[in-house]
């Protein structure tokens, strides 16, 4: 048996995914999280059953591509049964992706999710629900598991739920449906009414489905329709399902008099009014910000001095085993290579990722969406762009594809562009701290990010007059703030540091081997001695730190840890002896702004081709070195 998870973003589906089939996946209390589609196989009362939890969609319109992969999917899959997540705290909004289903002819079972945060609001009456859609209606409460053991015997019931419920469209639509479709279904196994529904909205996954002259009659009643009208009939139609999902939510849905607001509810308001809200943002950057700094570097001082007490003597033996110079240099190159992880992955790493998992799942990055809305527009997106640059301070590669929830490819060129060269990744952060903010002060830690934030209203600027459109409108769903959940902070913060160590150790590992290797055998100097007029002379670097930077483009991370391998004699763990203050900045500052990394490198050709890929590329790079050199001019003059 087959079945499909569907739902609009943040209604829970992720996290009643891993409930219902143990599969960990990260589930973010935000917009824009679940891109990729997750499969897991799962047995219920004797019967093996295939789970899909699809992309976060607001409709199958087929516009953004959120909608476009998740209409193939479900065609693709061909799931026996379709589970609709819906939030209850949002019934009016989140009934339209169920009524496009129940549309669609899909066996259908509504899951009402959040039925313990809607209880606190109104009483939903789930039977007349039920008996008006015509389907189940399952309350659950994902996070804790209530309901789920009811909708899955709901789900593996031998029961047909393939709903005959039709929203009511505006008279003229209904007429040309009546007159030109049967109750009949597509070769593809749709009824004809409701892909004739989406033909009408445009949408060209279901062109295949009816002969040219049937698409010519539809793309002339569009037409037709826009000129009576004087709107498109994908507006229309979005309209009247509106309206019939908030004409059903008033049925089923009656208030408790006696509720009042509480104390959360009167925090969420102060979070969403811009004379409030934007201090607490501040408020919360700065806490990260010394949290990281400070935090971070206890722990790092900790780890290192534990590693050199009890683990140093180990390699010096592994030299002597090996002997001579060869010895030497694999004994080096692997105690650097761990002494480096331990440095900046587990204590500045691991601390960012729990305060992001920390803010995802209090819901308060949406919030932050909606405050910085009016910002953003002038940069040619919307309030929602700012999901993605927040995940882009995790990883750009996620970030990325996150943008994908945008309405445009001219907006996610824009905030990918943005995202790559302007906004620092986990890895970009530990660079600056572990640099700058370690060894120069908290000051100049700062300036980078106030650089930083500056560079992001300028390239969206440019790019908005470049790419000339008007933004469409913000639409984003604001989830209650709750209680993170310790066991989910904790498993996400685990799972994305292990993905990190996995990828970065290995590169890192093999990376100072090769150096140690080049130095023993004294290579080094030819890569090095040809580019120190530029590394010496218009950056005012060391020259030997031009391998950091080659290094950098593996990935960022390598950059500070390749640091700890090429300064080991001369400075130990302390950069202080081996760059000043003001080369720590510049290196800092370059890396900042540095071309992506492979993986990011990866991700931006599969989305946007290679002429875009390399154009980002060589605008970053160029863009670093101009503030490197440009740095480095100033702290002469001044």
């Amino acid at each position: 048996m087959k079945i499909a998870l569907v739902g609009n973003p943040n209604v829970g589906k992720s996290v009643l995914f891993t409930r219902m089939t143990g599969v960990g996946v990260i589930a973010s209390n935000y917009a824009g999280t679940t891109v990729e589609f997750e499969e897991a196989t799962v047995i219920f009362n004797g019967k093996t059953i295939t789970v899909f939890d699809l992309p976060g969609t607001y409709s199958f319109s087929g516009v953004t591509e959120d909608e476009q992969v998740a209409i193939e999917l479900l065609e693709q899959k061909s799931p026996d049964r379709v589970i609709s997540v819906v939030d209850a705290t949002r019934l009016s909004q989140s009934l339209v992706l169920t009524l496009q289903l129940i549309e669609l002819g899909y066996d259908v079972v509504l899951a009402l999710n959040f039925m313990d945060q809607a209880k606190k609001r109104y009483t939903i009456d789930v039977e007349m629900l039920s008996s008006i859609l015509k389907i189940p209606v399952i309350p659950i409460t994902a996070t804790t598991g209530e309901g789920t053991d009811r909708l899955m015997n709901a789900v593996v019931s031998e029961k047909s739920y393939v709903s005959d419920y039709k929203i009511k469209y505006d008279g003229h639509i209904e007429q040309f449906l009546e007159k030109n479709f049967k109750e009949t279904r597509t070769d593809a196994g749709y009824p004809e009414r409701g892909a004739a529904i989406k033909l009408l909205e445009g949408n060209s996954h279901f062109t295949d489905q009816f002969s040219d002259e049937t698409k010519k009659l539809v793309e002339d009643y569009r037409v037709e329709f826009k000129k009576q009208h004087m709107e498109s009939i994908e507006v229309h139609i979005a309209r009247d399902r509106y309206g019939e999902s908030g004409n059903i939510a008033s049925k089923v849905i009656s208030a408790n008099v006696t509720q009042k607001r509480n104390f959360k509810d009167k925090i969420s308001d102060i979070t969403l009014k811009p004379i409030t809200g934007i201090p607490i943002l501040i408020i919360v950057l700065i806490t990260i910000f010394v949290s990281v700094i400070y935090i971070g570097g206890v722990l790092e001082d900790f780890l290192v001095g534990l590693y050199e007490l009890y683990l140093g003597p180990l390699f010096d033996q592994l030299a002597l085993l090996i002997g001579g110079e060869i010895g030497e240099a694999i004994s080096e190159g692997i105690y650097l290579s761990i002494e480096a992880i331990l440095a900046i992955v587990i204590p500045f790493i691991v601390v960012f990722y729990l305060i992001l998992g920390v803010l995802e799942d209090s819901g308060y990055l949406p919030r932050v969406a909606m405050l910085l809305d009016g910002i953003m527009v002038k940069l040619g997106l919307h309030g929602r762009a700012i999901i993605p640059m927040i995940v882009g301070t995790g990883c750009n590669v996620p970030a990325i594809l996150a943008t994908r929830t945008l309405e445009s490819k001219r907006e996610r060129l824009i905030l990918s562009t943005v995202i790559v060269m302007a906004v620092p990744c986990s890895a970009q952060t530990i660079i600056i701290i572990g640099t700058v903010g370690t060894y120069s002060g908290i000051f100049w830690a700062a300036l980078i990010y106030l650089i930083l934030l500056g560079m992001i209203f300028i390239l969206g600027k440019v790019l908005h007059k470049v790419l000339d459109d008007e933004p469409c409108g913000l639409t984003i769903e604001i989830p209650d703030l709750t209680m993170p959940s310790v066991k989910n902070v904790l498993y996400k913060t685990w799972a994305r540091t292990k993905d990190f160590i996995t990828i970065a150790f290995p590169l890192l590992l093999i990376g100072s081997l090769v150096l140690e290797f080049l130095m023993v055998y004294n290579v080094l100097d030819a890569l090095v001695d040809p580019l120190s007029p530029f590394t010496v002379g218009f950056l005012g670097l060391p020259a030997i730190i031009i391998i950091a930077l080659i290094m950098g483009v593996l990935r960022k991370e390598m950059a500070l840890q390749i640091l700890y391998v090429i300064f080991p004699i001369t400075a130990g763990i302390d950069l202080s002896l081996a760059l000043s203050p003001e080369q720590m900045f510049v290196f800092a500052l370059i890396m900042a702004t540095y071309m992506p990394c492979i993986a990011v490198l990866a991700v931006l050709l599969k989305e946007f081709g290679m002429k875009n890929a390399v154009l980002i590329c060589i605008s970053s790079i160029c863009l670093s070195f101009l503030l490197g050199g440009l740095a480095h001019f100033l702290f002469i003059v001044f």
